[in-house]
């Protein structure tokens, strides 16, 4: 580990999304709430760190703006999101989903909402060679029967292709499903996103082209959380060979729940046509775990995640080899007034830990030429501020 820092001051504040700048910097997207109580007043921001850490700039969004996710494209980050109401008497299900692009030295270029259904979310985002593509949920209405009056909301995946020079709509499609979670764009722009249990393949034109379901072999109540590319392209200097192996594959997260006290979370590789290269359950014994994001390194693979214990939680970070052999474990914790850890794992885990009521997560991963950062959100019961905290940190 070389360093940590905090992201804002504010009573709270949470980053939902980060990506590498392509200079070893960070782009991180979330939002924070500055009120004494919970939703006094509270916003979106999208904010770049230099590759020490510091902060070279902010950009900020009202209250009717929830940031979820955000790409690098070469002019700048491109950051999807929800809109929230500011009128408390309007319904929550009628505001759109929206882009925005941001130069790289923090200034918005353009922003453009994207109505469609009730209720929409953009909750994922990526690039492709001919602009961005967004993912999320999209609501809709229908009636219980033909000669009921009542309505029934449900929800359906969807996806838009917009061009990045100025938002142009491009395509959108809605797919079965209700929980587009998180994709990734390949070099032709065909698309791959996870929701549930499964993974679905998208072309270029958004034509839906299969779904696979990967059921984990201990888990009645599994899902796929998190999808990112096996070659993380952050040396735009090295082309990519097409006969490198892993090309086109994925690393995806999830968890594999048999609904009991003791439940693991998931690390799954598949290949670009769906086949299985690896698939491992682990956690902290006797614990739940949730798996929250992985990557794929030089030599193996890092897995995010989270053991629930009693009335809090440790979140955890777990190394395999190309073999997918476990090599590590280490414990993410923090104590009052201080900066995060990486702490060894121990059978009865670190001593005084987790707090009472104490949960926190490391929900992204971030690879760059020289490291890796990591994202650790705090999501404490009690509404402390000093539990609800946000940093960054960085490990080599």
């Amino acid at each position: 580990m070389q360093w940590w820092t905090r992201l804002g001051s504010e009573r709270e504040r949470f980053v939902t999304d980060a990506v590498p700048t392509g200079d070893d910097g960070l782009y991180a997207v979330g939002w924070y709430d500055v009120g004494d109580r919970t939703g006094d007043r509270f916003g979106g921001f999208l904010q770049r760190l230099s590759p020490r850490g510091t902060v070279d700039w902010e950009f900020y969004w009202d209250r009717t703006r929830r940031p979820r996710a955000v790409t690098a494209a070469p002019d700048g980050p491109i950051v999807a999101g929800k809109s929230l109401s500011a009128n408390t008497q309007k319904s929550e299900e009628e505001p759109p989903a929206w882009l925005a692009s941001v130069t790289g030295a923090g200034v918005r270029r353009w922003e453009r909402e994207y109505p469609f259904g009730s209720g929409d979310s953009f909750e994922t985002v990526d690039t492709t060679p001919g602009g961005v593509v967004a993912g999320g949920q999209t609501g809709g209405y229908s009636r219980r029967s033909p000669g009921s009056w009542e309505r029934v909301y449900g929800t359906r995946e969807w996806l838009l292709a917009a061009d990045a020079d100025d938002g142009t709509e491009h395509w959108r499609e809605r797919y079965a499903g209700n929980d587009c979670k998180s994709l990734v764009a390949d070099e032709r722009g065909g698309l791959r996103y996870v929701g549930g249990s499964s993974v679905t393949w998208i072309s270029s034109d958004g034509t839906k082209e299969h779904s696979e379901y990967y059921y984990a072999d201990t888990g009645s109540f599994d899902t796929l959380d998190s999808i990112a590319p096996h070659e993380q392209d952050i040396d735009t200097n090295d082309a990519m060979d097409s006969d490198q192996p892993h090309v086109g594959a994925s690393v995806i997260a999830g968890k594999a729940w048999e609904g009991s006290d003791a439940n693991d979370a998931r690390l799954l590789v598949i290949d670009s046509d769906g086949e299985i290269l690896l698939d491992r359950a682990t956690g902290f014994a006797a614990t739940s775990n949730f798996g929250r994001d992985a990557i794929a390194l030089d030599d193996g693979f890092l897995l995010s995640g989270t053991a629930l214990c009693g009335d809090g939680s440790l979140p955890w970070l777990a190394w395999f080899d190309a073999d997918g052999a476990l090599t590590d474990y280490r414990f993410v914790v923090r104590a009052p007034d201080s900066a995060p850890e990486l702490v060894a794992s121990v059978p009865s885990g670190p001593a005084g830990y987790p707090i009472a009521s104490h949960h926190a997560d490391v929900d992204r991963l971030v690879p760059t030429r020289n490291g890796l950062f990591v994202v650790y959100n705090e999501r404490d019961r009690s509404k402390s501020p000093e539990h609800r905290q946000c940093w960054v940190g960085f490990l080599t």
